[in-house]
């Protein structure tokens, strides 16, 4: 079998058919992983409804990178060291006598590692990654997953379908009247973490397939998705990922064909708002939940204060932190929570999570981790400073594992799409 004419050009220098059973190996894998992903949730929480066997599946999503790294073909000795002196951290610091138990540790390192692991071997072996070979599979899971939405959010908020994988009664979140939409997700944050891998592959589809109206369909239906969330966070990256993979069509196809379609994509959408009740509602609901931030000052709390959590930690031990861990829901569920961390008080931002784990060694340290592994990433300059940014202070990639899964994931895909393209125009 030969391998796909678009992937031969990744080979780097090693002839295409010789890496096809490890392509195909590595596309099973990722096959896999997504199904997991975004399949898990819906089990959980209309199937298992709560119990050991859901907590099991719970388990097996945050052991996926794990999985992913140990079984995966390709090499691991170019980033090797570099994980070790990073693991080797990480263990330091989950031996630390200030945390409340060895299992908290154990969980933390679990839990701190994944990200990079997933990251890095993709970095280390660009050429066995296909990712057009799913991009159809992709495309039909966006379809699903926004009928899916629709359906939710035209059912009362507390039916069935819009429950979430927990036991006993919970408040579910709501945007105007409607519920928040969670897709196949166990909660809220599931879902946002599937758009934002969807902004990136529609960003990697826009440089591979360089269409301009498949591009503004997928934008449409990313803004549509994030709308229905009630995520104003994944309505601004949908809109910023959209700028770049315009920015990349602009540079590569005539401006007044890109401007004319974006024209008539506007007429369209402002035709089908004024005719659709269900859009008008969606926007407005989804406006209502835009003031309720400026009148509860919660937009400074979740950008300033986030970035002064971190500045002026008010912590006592913001050095080395008191054990990773400590933070996590679930390892505090089971073995309970340090006394330290009950001093500190509440906390609930990635960040400030870190800081209470690890002090600023392991904060500091995972930014410059974290600059290095998108040094090494094929994009504009401004898109590597933009996600430098929003993985450090506002995508959480240790303790949400959907969006650990899904960005390291799209930032391949896309970084994948870019090497494609150029190797492809200069041979």
């Amino acid at each position: 079998m030969m391998a796909d004419p678009s992937v031969a050009i990744l080979s780097e220098g090693t002839p295409a058919i010789q890496l096809e059973p490890q392509r195909r190996r590595l596309t099973s894998l990722l096959l896999f992983i997504l199904l997991y992903t975004i399949l898990a949730g819906a089990v959980r929480k209309w199937i298992l409804l709560g119990g050991p066997a859901s907590n099991i599946l719970l388990l097996g999503q945050l052991l996926l990178p794990w999985l992913f790294y140990l079984t995966a073909p390709g090499q691991r000795r170019r980033y090797f060291p570099i994980l070790l002196i990073f693991g080797v951290l990480l263990l330091f610091m989950a031996l630390n006598p200030l945390n409340h138990t060895l299992y908290h540790g154990i969980f933390g390192v679990l839990l701190h590692m994944g990200w990079w692991l997933m990251g890095f071997h993709y970095l280390e072996n660009r050429s066995l990654y296909c990712w057009n070979r799913l991009y159809k599979l992709i495309g039909i899971l966006l379809i699903l997953e926004t009928i899916l939405s629709i359906i939710q959010y035209n059912l009362p908020r507390m039916h069935f379908i819009n429950r979430y994988a927990t036991e006993g009664p919970v408040s579910i979140a709501f945007v105007g009247e409607a519920a928040r939409v969670t897709g196949t997700f166990s909660f809220v944050s599931g879902y946002a973490a599937w758009l934002l891998f969807i902004n990136l592959w529609t960003w990697s589809v826009a440089v591979w397939k360089q269409n301009i109206w498949l591009l503004t369909g997928l934008t449409t239906i990313g803004v549509a998705d994030s709308l229905l969330s009630g995520s104003r966070m994944s309505l601004v990256i949908t809109l910023l990922l959209a700028v770049f993979a315009y920015a990349n069509l602009v540079k590569r196809i005539p401006f007044h064909r890109v401007f004319a379609v974006l024209i008539i994509g506007l007429i369209v959408g402002a035709w089908a708002f004024r005719n659709s009740a269900f859009l008008q509602l969606s926007w407005s609901n989804f406006a209502s939940r835009i003031q309720d931030g400026f009148r509860d000052e919660e937009y400074g709390r979740r950008t300033i204060g986030v970035l002064n959590e971190v500045i002026n930690f008010k912590g006592d031990y913001a050095l080395l932190g008191t054990g990773l861990g400590g933070t996590y829901q679930g390892a505090r569920a089971i073995w309970g929570e340090s006394y330290y961390l009950q001093k500190y008080g509440g906390y609930e931002e990635e960040p400030e999570r870190i800081m209470l784990e690890g002090g600023y060694v392991l904060f500091l340290g995972r930014a410059l981790l974290l600059w290095f592994f998108l040094r090494g990433l094929y994009m504009p300059l401004t898109a590597k400073v933009l996600f430098f940014v929003l993985i450090t202070f506002f995508a959480p990639i240790v303790f949400n594992v959907y969006n650990l899964i899904f960005l390291a994931l799209g930032l391949s895909a896309v970084d994948w799409s870019y090497r494609c393209r150029a190797r492809s125009q200069h041979p």
